[in-house]
């Protein structure tokens, strides 16, 4: 067996001709949770226009306006997330569980002694905007296509005259970071899964040899990380009617990636070849965010809201190797060589950086004296305007911001709440959220390729999100409070082992259960 070592620079690698971050991780890194305090989440996130909770500042910062005592407020969650996708294999279902801690938070008050604005209220906050963590699995059996034909298609997109220029046996030449050659070409021809086609100067194929054969594949995909922020809020009310307030969000990405890809050709009942790709990826990212918001009370009874969310200007960072065992050995004569092997990238980085779209958020809530809520947030951003850059500015290869303004539009929030106050003490809640997909429907039919980060090629096109949510609060004295909620996430979406491949049914089910404790005075 073989072992091709590329050369490792002691300077950093970039990415050169491997796919940088594309559209589907840009979308990844846009979108967030619903979360936040129980009592928040409980209600179905539905805070704009209420205020006085630590997660109503992070949907409309004018919420801080509303404190009148000054509060420390934690919350604890747990989250199992299952996960089930269908293909012509049957169902494979898969879970993680995981304990996270996601909030920290601070408001204070300071009395100013005006009958105009009688407080000024600042306020910091940790909280967890995104967990990445869940794991995966799809098999397909007795299948025709292969990876190998999407290697093909870049391998030809590429216009490459001189398949040599692919291989990377040659000790003082290395493909990988030595042309511009897109990285999946470069492992298809070195691992014999694709050749030139016959009559063509520049057009690949899958090699015939690999035709009509039955193709069994599976792919394995695991998932960690988290999106959080720290946020600094200052707001105020005036004359007991409008509250405004702005806040200045640090956020950071932490967010790493593992997945194998496999397929065995069988002539008979035996298997006579195949191949494991595996492909590492870790993205880190710092922003910046500026928001502010008002609410406005023009009776006790009812109150409206409105906010604006900036971009998230990001600094983000990608480390990624990729690895490919194959063994075409049976199929293939033994006058070629190394036809069974294996080829490995090293460690590769790429500094770019990115920016989320902005948001709209319009919210109104009821309150029927001490006894009653019922709120509603209504959320609209615009997918079109992620944009991904060069570190320092610039176009990134293959033009991602193209495919973005192509493939995704504005997309919907809805959030619904209420709460009823039992006793002086005891409160019951429930919401519901609904979040729509920001794909075009001609994006989500895959009949467009998708560009994903490095030589992973999975993806996943989402569906419509449905979240359903209930909770307790009891007040144990005027000062000190406890929450409780549970989160019901429903998911179904379509999901590709390559941009080609057979359609997969993917569904994510997830349960959460938390607790916010809090103290004012």
């Amino acid at each position: 067996m073989r072992n091709i070592s590329l050369l490792f620079l002691a300077t950093i690698f970039s990415f050169g001709a491997v796919k940088a971050q594309g559209e589907m991780d840009a979308y990844k890194f846009s979108r967030n949770d619903l979360t936040g305090t129980a009592r928040s989440v409980s209600m179905g996130g539905a805070f704009g226009a209420l205020g006085g909770d630590i997660s109503g500042i992070s949907i409309n910062p004018a919420g801080i306006g509303i404190y009148k005592n000054s509060e420390i407020v934690t919350t604890l969650n747990f989250q199992n997330t299952k996960t089930q996708t269908e293909l012509n294999a049957g169902k494979i279902d898969d879970s993680k569980f995981k304990f996270t801690f996601d909030n920290l938070a601070f408001v204070s008050v300071f009395p100013l002694n005006s009958d105009v604005a009688p407080s000024l209220n600042v306020g910091f906050s940790y909280n967890r905007l995104k967990n990445f963590d869940r794991k995966y699995s799809m098999r397909g059996n007795n299948q025709t296509g292969s990876i190998a034909d999407y290697m093909a298609h870049r391998a030809t997109n590429n216009n490459i005259g001189n398949p040599n220029d692919l291989w990377v046996g040659s000790e003082d030449y290395n493909p990988f970071y030595d042309s511009n050659y897109d990285w999946n070409a470069i492992f298809g021809y070195s691992s014999y899964l694709i050749g030139l086609k016959d009559g063509t100067s520049s057009q690949y194929e899958r090699q015939q040899i690999l035709n009509n054969k039955t193709i069994n594949n599976d792919l394995f995909v695991y998932e960690r990380g988290s999106i959080n922020t720290y946020d600094f809020n200052i707001g105020t009310t005036f004359s007991d009617i409008v509250s405004w307030g702005m806040t200045l969000s640090l956020t950071d990405i932490n967010y790493k990636m593992s997945s194998r890809y496999t397929e065995d050709f069988f002539d008979t009942n035996d298997v006579n070849g195949g191949f494991d790709f595996f492909n590492e990826l870790r993205t880190e990212g710092t922003g910046v965010q500026v928001s502010t918001g008002i609410i406005i009370k023009p009776i006790n009874e009812l109150r409206f809201g409105v906010s604006y969310h900036s971009p998230t200007w990001y600094k983000m960072t990608d480390t990624y190797e990729a690895y490919m065992d194959y063994d075409f050995s049976k199929y293939l004569p033994t006058s070629e060589p190394d036809t069974k092997g294996n080829i490995f990238t090293e460690l590769s980085y790429m500094d770019y950086e990115f920016r989320t779209p902005d948001k709209w958020t319009f919210s109104a809530a009821g309150v029927i004296g001490q006894t009653a809520i019922i709120s509603v947030d209504y959320d609209l951003t615009n997918y079109q305007n992620m944009k991904l850059f060069r570190d320092g500015g610039g176009q990134l290869a293959d033009d991602p911001n193209a495919y973005i303004k192509e493939d995704f539009r504005m997309s919907s929030t809805l959030r619904l709440g209420a709460e009823v106050r039992a006793t002086p003490q005891f409160s019951i809640r429930a919401g519901y959220s609904w979040v729509q997909s920001p794909m075009k429907a001609n994006f989500k039919d895959n009949s467009k390729e998708v560009m994903t980060v490095g030589t992973t090629s999975n993806y996943i096109l989402d569906g419509d999100t449905n979240y359903f949510t209930y909770g307790l609060g009891y007040r144990f004295t005027k000062n000190f409070y406890t929450d409780v909620a549970f989160l019901m996430r429903s998911q179904k979406s379509d999901l590709y082992s390559y941009y080609g491949a057979d359609r997969a049914t993917w569904k994510d089910n997830t349960f959460q259960g938390m607790m916010t404790v809090g103290y004012r005075f």
